[in-house]
């Protein structure tokens, strides 16, 4: 209900400001949306909900009494904001131990490890089969029935009794240190999105996780491991290094199911970048919406499957700073490659998260003081650059093309005009069509922040921008 009341004061928000619908049908919407929601509520909740449709009322009648301002204000604030500390307060105290006692109880046993997917600094990933007993007999080729029952498991590098995991990590409001403390940063990541209505196919499905007790075989006693539907083992990173086929023709026909014959390949290359990016984006504002910054956007971290989904994993290095877990103002995490001039999520200036409970009702003031969610979207940006750019695909070619990047003062319009090695020569093409619809979204996402912490598109700027309706 609260959705369909934030979608109706949307409405008449847009309506006063001259777009959409007229105004008088915005507020009949919104009248509609609160009338509908007192009717419904609850017993003990009626009334509050029936005062807050008169205070509505007074307002578009312009009867603005002080006391009937403060409670909307205050509705809009705990409720309405992002990310509203209602929500936050709810998740952190209720939600997430509950989802702790509720979740599925995995054990080793109850797996086959298979190919290894990849590895870093923070684990190894594995596909794995759920097996169905311990006889269950698991060959190089799988049955129908064992694919339908792939996992993706992560090996947490550490063991969590190390001492390098603070028993209080995740409610002390600081920065993880060390692979474990990443783990558990991962998992809270994961399992609150799972929570998140936007997130739903936007990311990773998460399906919890477990703490070996008794060392078998592959499972060391103490290690933590993370498990996650298994959707695809391809990345973006794979199809732009060219292992899938020469991109982006390699997705053109998962992501653009109908392909007209009267398109030459250059807008056949467009439409498919176009698609890939939008879902990004896509996954971007809903994991912003919840307070959730991932800080490790890259090709590598963007799994593509058969199906055209375009999905964001790897929370290891995520910052939720609607509670404060994983922030420090003083350190980041991230790949040079593609993390922006500023380095950090945050001001340095930003004081130290407090206990998540006053961390949560600060929210929406950090996030509009500091734009946290232009970290991603300067990422975000440097990967359409690599995916329309076809001589930036490789990894090689794009960090050259970030210390070139520097060299300009990360001004994207001085480095095209430089004549530096990862510019001569390069092909705009995708990026020019249609009057340089790409080429602008592209400088707006690569810009430098200003004063006031803003100067880049945010992920659902970057969704009205109208690259994404050019030809």
């Amino acid at each position: 209900m609260l959705a369909q009341v934030a979608d109706a004061v949307s409405q008449v928000s847009s309506a006063v400001l001259g777009q959409g619908a007229p105004l008088a049908t915005g507020v009949s919407a919104l009248e509609g949306t609160l009338d509908a929601a007192a009717a419904a509520a609850p017993g003990l909740l009626a009334p509050v909900v029936a005062s807050l449709a008169e205070d509505v009322r007074n307002v578009l009648s312009l009867n603005l009494a002080p006391l009937t301002v403060l409670r909307l204000s205050a509705f809009y604030y705990l409720f309405l904001t992002r990310p509203a500390p209602f929500w936050s307060l709810l998740d952190y105290y209720v939600l997430t131990p509950g989802a702790a006692l509720t979740q599925k109880r995995w054990a080793p046993a109850m797996f086959a490890l298979r190919d290894r997917l990849g590895g870093g600094n923070y684990g190894v990933t594995y596909e794995a089969i759920k097996v169905t007993g311990p006889d269950e007999e698991v060959a190089s080729r799988l049955t129908a029935d064992q694919k339908n029952r792939r996992l993706v498991l992560k090996r947490v590098g550490e063991k969590l009794g190390s001492q390098s995991a603070r028993s209080d990590f995740l409610s002390s409001g600081t920065i993880a240190r060390g692979v474990a403390e990443s783990g558990l940063v991962e998992g809270y990541m994961c399992r609150k999105l799972s929570r998140v209505p936007a997130a739903r196919g936007k990311v990773a499905e998460f399906l919890g996780d477990f703490v070996v007790k008794q060392t078998e075989g592959a499972f060391s006693k103490g290690t933590q491991w993370l498990v996650w539907k298994f959707e695809s083992d391809s990345t973006l990173g794979d199809a732009l290094d060219g292992t899938l086929g020469p991109f982006p023709g390699c997705l053109t026909d998962i992501m653009v199911r109908r392909v007209p014959g009267t398109w030459d390949q250059e807008k056949r290359d467009h439409e498919t970048i176009k698609v890939v990016l939008r879902q990004i984006f896509v996954a971007l504002r809903s994991i912003h919406g919840s307070g959730i910054v991932h800080r490790d956007i890259k090709p590598e971290n963007i799994i593509v499957t058969v199906e055209g989904k375009v999905l964001l994993i790897d929370f290891g290095a995520a910052t939720d700073l609607s509670t404060g877990i994983n922030f420090n103002p003083q350190y980041g995490m991230l790949d040079p490659r593609y993390s922006p001039p500023e380095q950090l999520v945050m001001p340095e200036k930003t004081p130290k998260s407090p206990p998540p409970a006053i961390a949560s009702f600060g929210g929406p003031l950090l996030w509009a003081y500091g734009a946290p969610d232009l970290f991603d979207t300067f990422s975000a940006g440097v990967v359409m650059l690599q995916m329309c750019v076809p001589t930036l695909h490789t990894k090689q070619a794009q960090k050259n093309f970030i210390a070139d990047l520097a060299k300009c003062d990360y001004d994207v319009q001085a480095w095209r005009d430089s004549g530096l090695p990862t510019s001569r020569g390069a092909n705009f093409a995708l990026l020019d069509r249609a009057g340089g619809a790409g080429w602008d979204l592209v400088t707006k996402l690569l810009a430098k922040r200003n004063s006031s912490n803003r100067g880049r598109l945010s992920a659902s700027g970057a969704l009205g921008h109208w690259y994404f309706r050019s030809a």
